[in-house]
């Protein structure tokens, strides 16, 4: 941008163009979460149901622990998600009308003021005259490019920070644990249609509140947001798909994935992996990080196991259902992973 281009300060913000002419930007992002949450875990559902080849052979439970291990139907797990997302799209529909009118920053005023940042701050360290030639690149590439990317992290930082919190707190608090958060871990052989099965409390608290708290905090526009509630949604149902798929993207670029998580959902595993839905940095700092139990080529021997044996050891403190423990009836397992008994565990 030319140094010597004079501009109106006073309008400093637009009134965008909504990406759906009958819907707001902001309702989108309340909306487009919903729609995705269904379209991929359905897709999820099929897969399991019609027991697709090529993504049979990466289940890590099989169909028969699903149906014996939790202990609730699909039927109930489907209604509980309807009420959470009531909840959460409720909360959005409040959070839009205190902001009001949806606004963008006037992009030609903030890259003057991001380039008289620059030129500030590059007088002080002399390095103006060295970097005025590319001023105007480093200015569009900061403000196109680099902020919002950084924004992004942010919130996604956020996000990681109060979910992995909030939920180890309903883990070491008896009480919540057993009257709120313990809903959620009847899902002992997690599925994707049960990635926001919870009480209707710990819905509002960590997902839905978490979520317009990163949000806001790091600063994302709306369509900003309307992309991040979205990635948001997708990795959540992909961390509860119960398959840990080579191929996916996603479980290859977060160590946060579906093994990852199917860990915490086994007893042995319940005080460990708190991490959601992106990072693990808070589990490996605080040390409550748990690795992905071995893959089938150290197994291949040993292809049936028991029931009793994929849920064994809970810590002592641990709050759960035991019948989950008494189930004797023997199963034939992927392969896919040992989840056999981890001795010393603490």
């Amino acid at each position: 941008m030319d140094q010597n281009t004079t501009i109106d300060v006073s309008s400093t913000v637009l009134h965008p163009t909504p990406l759906l002419p009958f819907m707001s930007d902001k309702h989108l992002s309340l909306l487009a979460p919903v729609i995705v949450y269904w379209l991929y875990s359905g897709m999820y559902h099929l897969i399991s149901v019609y027991k697709v080849p090529l993504f049979d052979k990466y289940r890590i439970q099989n169909s028969k622990e699903t149906e014996t291990m939790n202990k609730v139907s699909l039927g109930e797990v489907i209604k509980a998600v309807l009420v959470q997302q009531f909840i959460q799209t409720l909360l959005g529909l409040t959070v839009a009308y205190l902001e009001g009118e949806d606004i963008l920053p006037d992009d030609a005023v903030e890259m003057f003021h991001i380039g008289q940042t620059l030129k500030f701050c590059a007088t002080k360290i002399y390095l103006w005259q060295t970097i005025e030639p590319y001023h105007d690149v480093m200015v569009e590439a900061t403000y196109w490019y680099i902020m919002p990317i950084l924004k992004f992290a942010l919130a996604m930082f956020f996000l990681d920070t109060w979910q992995y919190f909030v939920h180890r707190l309903f883990h070491m608090n008896k009480f919540l644990y057993r009257h709120v958060h313990s809903r959620h871990h009847r899902l002992y052989a997690p599925y994707a249609f049960g990635a926001l099965y919870n009480h209707p409390f710990e819905g509002f608290l960590f997902d839905s509140l978490g979520s317009v708290i990163a949000t806001e905090l790091s600063g994302l526009t709306t369509r900003s947001t309307l992309v991040f509630f979205t990635f948001a949604t997708i990795k959540t149902v992909d961390d509860h798909c119960g398959y840990d798929l080579p191929f996916n993207p996603l479980q290859r670029m977060f160590r946060n994935n579906s093994a990852y998580h199917a860990i915490h959902h086994q007893t042995y595993g319940m005080k460990k992996n708190f991490s959601a839905p992106f990072f693990t940095m808070w589990d490996r700092i605080l040390g409550t990080y748990m690795s992905a139990p071995p893959k089938s080529s150290e197994i291949v021997k040993d292809r049936t196991t028991t029931i009793n044996s994929l849920s064994l050891k809970a810590d002592s403190n641990s709050d759960y259902d035991s019948k989950a423990e008494t189930v004797n009836s023997e199963i034939s397992t992927t392969g896919r992973y040992n989840l056999r008994s981890r001795k010393n565990i603490t």
